[in-house]
Parts: C-alpha cells; sequence; structure tokens
C-alpha cells in the first residue's frame, strides 16, 4: 500500500489503495484525536460513520479544508428515519433537507423537491424544488440494470474475470454512448496490456478495445519486489447488437458475458498450496458524450475524482450498471464480501519450499556442467584435429 502518481487522472496527482473492510480505526482516530475530551456529541456523530454506506475525504491543499461527506441509504431505524441533528458550536451551520426524486426537463439534469430547513435559523421547513446537471446517472431497463462478477474455475495462474449480464438486449441510452468497465486491481494481479491490444481476440472475449491503463503493468516482477498499490484499466466491452441479438430464437432473457484475462504475480508461500487475494468488483457503465450546447455545470452531489471519470471529455455523461450477487456458486472460485471479491489462487506450499530450491540449485549446477562439458569436448575435438593436421603437413 502506497502512493502513487498516476499520469491518466488530471485533476488528482495522486492515488492511494487499500481495501477497508470497516471504518472502525478511523472512528477511533477521529473520537480520540479530533473530539475534544468528553464531547459526547462528536464522539456519536463519529460513531453513525459505522452505518454509512460510503465516505468521501476531500482535502483542498488552497484553503487547506477538509470535507467528509458520509451517505446512507437506508434509515437509522428499520422503516422510518429517526435522526437528530444538533450544532457543534456557534458558528456551525446544519441545513436539512427532505428531498424527493422528480421528472427532470431535461435529459442531463436530476430534479428534487421538498423542504429544507437551517437549524437555529428557521423557524419552519420551506418548500424548494430545484434542477441541477449531474454526469452520473443509473442506467434505464432497455440499457441492463445489474451485472455479476466471477473468476471461473479452475482459477490457475491465469485468472479471467468474467463480466454476466442477465439480458442479451441491452440498448444503449443515448446513440453515442459506450459500454466501459473499469477495473482497480491489487499488486497481486495484473493485466497484459499486449494480450489486450489484438483486435481479434478481444473479440472472442466480447471485448471491443483498451483504452486505459495505468500502474504496476511489468510481466516479470513478483509481488513482493512491486512498491506500487497495482493497476488500473478501462476496458470497452462489446455487447451484441440488436440485430444479432433477435437473430437469436432464444436470445430474449439469456446472459452473454465479457471475459478479461488476468494473470498472477508469483506470491509467498503458504501452508496448503493456496492464498486468498481480494479484487474490487469492476465498475461497468454507459460513457455517453453530449453536444456543445449541453448544460454541464457544477453539481453538489455529484462525487468527482473517481479515477475514471477524467478518462473521458468534460461532457460526458455516465449511466451506472448495479453491481449484483452471484446467484449461482458452482462454477465459481470467488465470494463477494461487499463489493470486494475473495479469490483462492494457488501458490507454491510452503513445505516444498525447501525442496524446490535445493532442486533449482541441482538443476543449475547440473546445467552448468553439461555446458563446461560441451565446451571442454569442443576444444578436444578443436585441438585433435588441429594435431592431427599438423602431423600430416610434416609428413608432406
Amino acid at each position: 500500500m502506497c502512493f502513487t502518481r498516476d499520469r491518466f487522472t488530471s485533476a488528482t496527482a495522486l492515488q492511494f489503495y487499500a481495501p477497508v473492510p470497516a471504518l472502525k480505526d478511523l472512528i477511533t482516530y477521529i473520537q480520540l484525536k479530533i473530539c475534544p475530551t468528553n464531547d459526547e456529541v462528536c464522539a456519536g456523530k463519529a460513531l453513525n460513520l459505522n452505518a454509512v454506506d460510503y465516505l468521501d475525504i476531500d482535502y483542498d491543499a488552497i484553503s487547506q479544508s477538509l470535507v467528509l461527506s458520509a451517505f446512507r441509504c437506508e434509515p437509522p431505524t428499520p422503516g422510518t428515519w429517526n435522526a437528530k441533528f444538533q450544532k457543534l458550536g456557534y458558528s456551525a451551520k446544519i441545513e436539512v433537507g427532505v428531498l424527493a426524486s422528480e421528472r427532470a426537463t431535461e435529459p442531463e439534469e436530476l430534479s428534487l423537491g421538498g423542504f429544507l430547513t437551517t437549524i437555529g435559523e428557521s423557524d419552519k421547513p420551506k418548500p424548494t424544488r430545484f434542477s441541477f446537471p449531474s454526469r452520473h446517472h443509473d442506467s434505464p431497463q432497455s440499457s441492463g440494470t445489474a451485472y455479476f462478477t466471477t473468476f471461473p474455475l479452475p482459477t490457475g495462474l491465469h485468472p479471467t474475470l468474467r463480466l454476466t449480464f442477465p439480458s442479451t438486449f441491452m440498448s444503449p441510452p443515448l446513440p453515442t454512448c459506450a459500454l466501459h468497465t473499469y477495473l482497480i486491481l491489487p499488486s497481486s494481479i495484473f493485466p497484459d496490456k499486449y494480450q489486450l491490444s489484438s483486435p481479434l481476440f478481444l473479440a472472442s472475449m466480447n471485448l471491443r478495445g483498451l483504452r486505459a491503463i495505468s500502474g504496476e503493468t511489468d510481466l516479470e516482477a513478483p509481488a513482493w519486489v512491486v512498491k506500487r498499490w497495482g493497476s488500473a484499466l478501462l476496458m470497452e466491452l462489446a455487447p451484441p447488437s440488436a440485430s444479432s441479438a433477435k437473430a437469436s430464437l432464444s436470445a430474449e432473457g439469456t446472459p452473454w458475458h465479457a471475459s478479461i484475462p488476468l494473470h498472477l504475480r508469483y506470491l509467498s508461500p503458504s501452508h496448503n498450496g493456496t492464498t486468498p487475494i481480494s479484487v474490487p468488483c469492476p465498475l461497468v457503465f454507459w460513457a455517453c458524450p453530449t453536444d456543445e450546447g449541453t448544460k454541464m455545470g457544477t453539481n453538489p452531489f455529484d462525487r468527482v475524482h473517481l479515477g475514471y471519470e477524467s478518462l473521458f471529455g468534460p461532457r460526458t455523461m455516465f449511466y451506472h450498471l448495479r453491481p449484483e450477487p452471484l446467484p449461482w456458486v458452482e462454477s465459481s472460485n470467488s465470494a463477494a464480501e461487499g463489493l470486494v471479491l475473495s479469490v483462492q489462487v494457488p501458490v507454491l506450499e510452503a513445505g516444498w519450499k525447501a525442496g524446490v530450491e535445493w532442486g533449482t540449485v541441482g538443476v543449475v549446477l547440473l546445467g552448468f556442467m553439461w555446458v563446461v562439458g560441451k565446451v571442454m569436448g569442443t576444444r578436444k575435438f578443436l585441438r585433435g584435429g588441429d594435431e592431427g593436421r599438423s602431423t600430416q603437413s610434416k609428413r608432406d
């Protein structure tokens, strides 16, 4: 785990990758180091981070401000929202909004309507309705809304990441859209950019092309030599066209697959010959360039600097598909926990380590002796030929 410069990201100079299964350590740090002593309100707010679905931390080096944005899609108590908000200081400002999504007038916009109130300033909630452009949207039903991720058996040293889409019929949201997947891979597994450059090979995997790759792409380096966190790649997928899908009588409702070949680095030995690696589920989305006249201003709810949006133009809209847990597990060597796949991969069994090391030394020595023997035999043969020619010349 370390920081690394990413030449593809224009907005962020550094990226940090580390699997974080829980925010327990961060919560403890906030309670002990940031919250004032005996401040139960601050400690309680930090404890509420346990229930969030995601947490964004943004730091502005110019203003030296740190912004924490937490999102939770379900209420704290089942069935109803029951939350208490309290100002942490006299100068603090808390604005609470109860908003619902409404039909937007433009395809690039989101509309919200409801009530807003400012704690300590407003006497009663004020009705409001506003619209704003958004780059990120949910994929419509006709374009596919979900996908499954798995590593089919046998995993081997060259595992294949398979994306499964429930239906063959997937029409793009807009005529300019293309289906993409964005992978963030730890240092234990990597893509081969040369393998992903062959058009015929890509077509057999339902892939259209490699659009971007960054990070560690050394094909020979073992895991303990790699210093950076891993690699990231953007692939364009090749979904079946409407004509080819309708040509098959059984196409409707049948899934289609896109496969991305990956490769394991040499990992440390284990006692049973296998070891687990954690791979984040890839993102799948439609990227749709829009017209010059499209309004793409500032959206207060947009998440930015996600790693892939800077690979597209500023007027690109994204329609996201939703990752789903696998409905079957018989043919998979992966288990999903949240949005992370845990995969069992083969490594050297620790009991064979000494034998393999001595065997390797023995093979190298035998090879060296064989080469030396061949060289000595060749020199002897050449010396014998020279002596024979010199004897014949003396007789002449």
